[in-house]
Parts: C-alpha cells; sequence; structure tokens
C-alpha cells in the first residue's frame, strides 16, 4: 500500500473514532429529564430531647420510644432507613423499609419501636434515598433514657 493510501485510511478511521466518540458523549432527551433532587425528610418522633424511662416498673421494661419520619420525593422513594446511634457513635438499632405501594410512590413512612436498658443519650438519624438514587439524610434527633 503506497503513502498515500494509507493516509487516506488513517484519515478515514481517525474520523470515524471521532464521530463515534462524540455520539457516544452526546445526551439523550432522557438525560435532560433525570431526577436530580434528593427527597425530603420529616421527623415525626420521638420530639427532640425528649426523655425516655429505662425502668417503668412492676415489670413493665423500657419505655418503647417510637421512631418515626416520612420521606417525601418528586418522582418515586425507594427506602427509608433509620440508624440509631448511642453517645459513643455505636449504631444499636438499624431498621429499613422499602417502597412496595405502587399507588402511592412519592411517599414513604419508617416507624419502629426502641428500647433499652442501658441509661444514656441517644441519636437517630433518618436517610432517605429515592429511585434515582438521590440520597438526603436528617439532622441527628437526640433523645434520652434515664434509670
Amino acid at each position: 500500500m503506497n503513502k498515500n493510501k494509507r493516509m487516506k485510511k488513517t484519515i478515514f478511521l481517525s474520523a470515524l473514532v471521532a464521530i463515534g466518540m462524540t455520539f457516544t458523549n452526546c445526551s439523550s432527551d432522557d438525560d435532560g429529564n433525570a431526577d436530580t433532587i434528593a427527597p425530603t425528610i420529616s421527623i415525626q418522633s420521638p420530639d427532640l430531647n425528649q426523655t425516655y424511662s429505662t425502668d417503668q416498673g412492676n415489670f413493665l421494661g423500657p419505655e418503647i420510644a417510637i421512631l418515626t419520619a416520612q420521606g417525601v420525593d418528586n418522582v418515586k422513594m425507594e427506602t427509608m432507613t433509620l440508624t440509631v446511634l448511642n453517645s459513643d457513635g455505636t449504631v444499636v438499632f438499624e431498621e429499613t423499609r422499602s417502597n412496595n405501594d405502587p399507588d402511592n410512590e412519592t411517599i414513604l413512612t419508617i416507624s419502629d419501636g426502641f428500647e433499652t436498658t442501658n441509661a444514656g443519650t441517644y441519636n437517630v438519624i433518618f436517610t432517605a434515598t429515592d429511585g434515582s438514587g438521590n440520597t438526603e439524610t436528617s439532622n441527628p434527633r437526640t433523645f434520652t433514657y434515664e434509670d
């Protein structure tokens, strides 16, 4: 093959590569409508700095702290997670709920009870994740267990 033909072939192949890269990097109309908005979280309980008892007497055991929050998304809620940490930052309880309600995909509520016989300060953190993977994490909500 002579030098001219090799040069033309090289230019042609380079042009094909450039065109392929151009089309690969183009965004489709779907990308322009991608969900980039994170869900919002509304904490219903516990109240900030609420106090619970580790022993209610008469064999009733510790008081149950009801931990509840709601996640709302503009497209679709996927999961809600609640995480309870003790004063050392150790996770002592965790629960995740998935959205299985096809009639109400934009709202997801998580609610669970937590109890302990260990007096101390605890924090609950709620995390909401939407169907596109956008995540929002609440500020810690502090509550206390006393003897």
